[in-house]
């Protein structure tokens, strides 16, 4: 990438971006002077020596906590180093065969921000990057590896990553509340909870989403059970079985009669919980009316039943039928489905009551080898920047990955590890192949990529987020989701739930909502909280920087996406986020302006936007701007820097 800055364009927009205020400082230095002047009997009677400190405009009152994550297992690092090498020996066969060579390995600067935006979400402080660039150790890639892996951004990106996989939302279309669903797979991310493990439970929880979490799965589409079907084939097998729920696959084998044999094993869903509401609406409106008419207390309290209503449970003796114009001769029209499998054999003897545990197992083993092949290959291209097959989730019989051997060696180790995602990825971080330079030039789509380096790639919306908190807020690990116990405590109902009791949770409800905006107001500035991009709601709505920069709005598997637009480079030019970088107690200013001179605070703002030093033209640039404009010159670099594809990409 051409590290050529332009930063003399950005006294262009002086005007339009927020300033360094340095007067306090002077100010400051003034009052200190004078204070030294004075006797230490002065100084006793009251005498400040320096000021307090100039208010910040950003939020500081957010509760911290410690959140606690499941570390690698020292014990496995040579096992990985090997898989690593042998992960290493395949890429450098499959490039030989073809005349390439691999690319050189990536500098201290790049590889140290590429690993961190790929296992935690966001790039280092300046500490971490100074620590770094200053350990000349061999080892020095392999231990930062695994001290990322420890860290609670390695939930956190990882949440973002699958939270677009799994279409994870607070709420769904039916305002149904699935918030609990969301914290389960951020708390099974954080425990590192095998991936197989996770999959059954979405695939058989029973329940209400507050009770039985994982249930969000098959609530994500309420109603829906042949959709709900087609979403879990996609995202767990890699396979698109959607267009044979209404005739045969036109692009793959799959026929219309498969497709209903296989929804069979979940035909049994009801969209209720077995916990029963006896509570009628009439009785509501006795307790609550005074003249005869609804109430708006009534209506809340009826919303609050239709949200109790909301669950999943199995009816043995509900069956699956072929549609009514079924066209074909393998079947009739309204003939009962019998459960079958789409390949292999199911695991275990299939009746009614068990149906959707033993569609379960058949997904998620390593006996299935599109469930190993399917997460294997979504980690590579997570890491990498492409898959090895590609798309991801449209896998056919005919389907080659473009290094085979690759692919089978990948997701054998999936399986040897037992589907443990945090130990898989170790190994992928440890190879060479990672470690690589990223490759600059656009594919040729006639060609196969063959992985000579990780591709360059521009960040997700989560990644700049979480990257521009870092800049402005310090340690925002710390600063997590409030849980929503006193909400699902307040809606949660019982089958002896009266009606005046019913009355008193919405009353209690408006109490929990008051402080749940009061808790949240301490995370704001100009309207935006400042948290991680896994600690805010889910998905962000219309306008919000994320949704802005690629979020997709989780209605559709794996939506988001990271082009450029026009209202993203009007965001970056005068939107909050730019702004709130540049406050006085942010990260950056108070790093800035703790340096003594101008050389040194252009050195830590190259390091803390760039993860880099500057170059000697960079730092004429800089020096010139900064001296020329004051300090709006300091605001004026940071701009410009934030504005290069440099930022904006990962090398």
């Amino acid at each position: 990438m051409n590290r050529k800055l332009t930063l003399l364009a950005a006294a262009v927009v002086a005007v339009a971006v927020g300033t360094f205020d340095f007067h306090a400082d002077q100010t400051a230095s003034a009052q200190s002077s004078q204070a030294r002047g004075k006797t230490k009997a002065t100084m006793k009677r009251g005498a400040k020596s320096k000021p307090a400190p100039p208010k910040s405009n950003l939020p500081t009152g957010a509760e911290k906590t410690k959140v606690e994550i499941a570390p690698v297992k020292p014990e496995l690092r040579d096992s990985a180093l090997r898989a690593a090498a042998k992960i290493d020996a395949l890429v450098e066969s499959g490039l030989r065969k073809t005349g390439q060579k691999p690319n050189e390995m990536s500098s201290s600067e790049h590889f140290l921000r590429r690993v961190y935006l790929d296992i935690t979400g966001t790039i280092p402080t300046s500490k971490q990057t100074e620590t770094f660039l200053a350990n000349k150790s061999e080892s020095t890639r392999i231990a930062l590896v695994d001290s990322l892996l420890n860290r609670p951004g390695y939930a956190s990106q990882m949440y973002d990553w699958m939270a677009d996989i799994l279409r994870l939302v607070d709420r769904s279309d039916n305002n149904n509340y699935l918030r609990p669903y969301s914290d389960w797979v951020k708390e099974c991310l954080r425990d590192n909870e095998s991936w197989d493990s996770m999959v059954h439970d979405m695939l058989t929880a029973e329940g209400r989403v507050w009770d039985e979490p994982a249930a969000g799965f098959v609530l994500r589409d309420p109603g829906m059970p042949l959709d709900n079907l087609n979403n879990a084939v996609r995202i767990f097998l890699g396979t698109r079985i959607g267009c044979a729920q209404c005739h045969d696959h036109p692009f793959d084998k799959w026929t219309q009669k498969e497709f209903y044999s296989l929804a069979a094993f979940t035909a049994g869903i009801e969209y209720r919980p077995t916990t029963r509401i006896n509570i009628a609406p009439k009785d509501i409106d006795k307790a609550s009316s005074k003249d005869g008419k609804e109430s708006n207390e009534a209506r809340q309290a009826k919303q609050l039943m239709r949200l109790n209503r909301n669950g999943v449970s199995n009816n043995d003796k509900k069956q699956l039928k072929f549609p009514h114009d079924y066209q074909y001769s393998n079947a009739k029209p309204e003939q009962f489905a019998i459960p079958a499998v789409l390949w292999g054999t199911a695991p275990s003897k299939i009746n009614n009551a068990d149906r959707r545990k033993v569609f379960a197992d058949w997904v998620a083993t390593g006996d299935n080898p599109r469930f190993q092949l399917t997460m294997a290959n979504r980690l590579w291209q997570k890491a990498m920047g492409i898959g090895l097959i590609e798309p991801a989730d449209d896998m056919k019989d005919e389907t080659k990955a473009t290094n085979p051997e690759l692919m089978e060696f990948l997701a054998k180790e999936l399986v040897r590890l037992k589907f443990d995602l945090k130990e898989f990825q170790r190994i992928i971080y440890y190879s060479k192949t990672y470690q690589r330079a990223a490759t600059y030039s656009e594919l040729d789509p006639e060609k196969p990529y063959l992985f000579p380096g990780p591709l360059l790639r521009r960040m997700t919306a989560e990644q700049v987020w979480d990257s521009l908190l870092t800049l402005t807020m310090p340690n925002p690990d710390t600063v997590v989701r409030p849980d929503d116990d006193e909400y699902v405590e307040t809606v949660s109902l019982t089958d002896k739930t009266t009606a005046e009791e019913l009355l008193k949770k919405v009353e209690r409800l408006a109490e929990v909502r008051k402080e749940e905006n009061k808790d949240k107001n301490k995370r704001l500035y100009k309207g935006q909280e400042l948290v991680r991009a896994s600690e805010l709601p889910q998905p962000l709505p219309e306008g919000h920087f994320l949704r802005q920069f690629g979020q997709s709005d989780r209605q559709s598997i794996a939506d988001s996406h990271t082009d450029g637009t026009v209202p993203q480079l009007l965001t970056m030019f005068n939107g909050p986020v730019t702004h709130m970088m540049l406050e006085q107690g942010s990260v950056i200013y108070n790093e800035v302006t703790a340096e003594k001179s101008v050389e040194a605070q252009i050195n830590k703002i190259f390091i803390l936007v760039l993860n880099r030093h500057p170059t000697p033209a960079e730092r004429v640039v800089a020096q010139k701007e900064m001296k020329s404009a004051g300090p709006a010159g300091y605001g004026n670099v940071i701009w410009a820097l934030l504005n290069t594809r440099e930022f904006l990409f990962v090398q």
